[in-house]
Parts: C-alpha cells; structure tokens; sequence
C-alpha cells in the first residue's frame, strides 16, 4: 500500500504507475467523452475493448486526483497576480524607453489591456468586487425646483472644471 500524500506544496502529487502512452491515451479518451462520444464509439475508434475504456475513464479520474492533490490555490492565484505585475511593469518601461512614439503608443494600449486582463481575473477569483460602469446621478431628483437645477448645475459646473470629460452643461 502507498504511504498517503501530505498536502504540502513541496511534495510532489504520486501519478499511479501508468506509462506515457497509456496516459496519452486516457486524457484522448476524457476528451473524446467530454465532447460527447459514447463509451462504444471510443471503443472502436482506439480497437479496445468498452470495459478497457472504462477503466481507463476510471483511471483518468486516479491521475486527475493525484494531479490536484499539491495543488496549493493561493499559491497559483499569486504567481498568476506575479505574472501580470511583472508583464505591465515591462510594457510601461518599453513605454517609457521607445523613442517612436507609435512603439510608445502601443506600449500603453498592451498595457491597458493587460490591466483590463488583470481586473478581470481578480474579479474572476474573487479578490475585487466588479466596479459600477457609470455613475447616475440624476435618479429621482426633482428638476422642476429651481434650488435644485441651480445646485445640480453648479456640481456640474465645478466637476467640469476639475477635468470631468464628456461633461455637457
């Protein structure tokens, strides 16, 4: 009998002693029933028998088990946040050092869309909740008040002024 895995990120998951081909074999045969052949098809498509292909589903499922079981989430989430830090840092130091300003341009929109990328997984894995898309600021105000249309204008007015784009007064 197999001495237990611990969960220790530093231990290597045991795979069951399958060769090469054989696991090659299986991750075809997942594939093929997850695209939604039958087991009888897969069967006759590898010359096996349906019991043969069963066991290997079966065994399929033993190698993705001893395949998660070092998986450590926190630590994939951080080389993943790692990964997109260190690549926005290189794109706005390309920025920075080009001198065609069509390369610096570039540079900026890679990096743009590497932060759009980033967000995306962080709100994927749950580390930021999704920001609003626009903010309304006129529900259920009663313009009819001159008070109010004066004040309203006035924010705008201000907001305008400190570099609010797209603002139409």
């Amino acid at each position: 009998m197999k001495p237990p895995i611990s969960g220790t990120p530093d231990q290597k998951p045991e795979i069951p002693p399958i060769s090469r081909r054989r696991q090659k074999r299986i991750r075809e045969i997942q594939e093929l029933m997850d695209s939604g052949w039958k087991e009888t098809e897969i069967a006759e498509k590898y010359g096996i028998s349906v019991r043969m292909v069963e066991y290997d589903i079966r065994a399929g499922k033993d190698l993705d088990r001893a395949l998660t079981q070092g998986v450590s989430q926190p630590e994939i989430i951080g080389k993943v946040i790692r990964g997109y830090e260190r690549e926005m840092r290189q794109e706005l130091r390309a920025a920075q050092l080009a001198t065609n300003p069509f390369a610096k341009v570039a540079h900026k929109r890679n990096y743009i869309a590497l932060l759009e990328r980033y967000v995306k997984f962080l709100q994927g894995v749950g580390l930021i909740d999704k920001v609003a898309d626009k903010l309304d600021l006129n529900p259920g105000i009663d313009f009819t008040d001159d008070e109010v249309r004066a004040a309203y204008y006035y924010f705008l007015k201000i907001a305008k002024a400190k570099g609010i784009k797209n603002l139409e007064l």
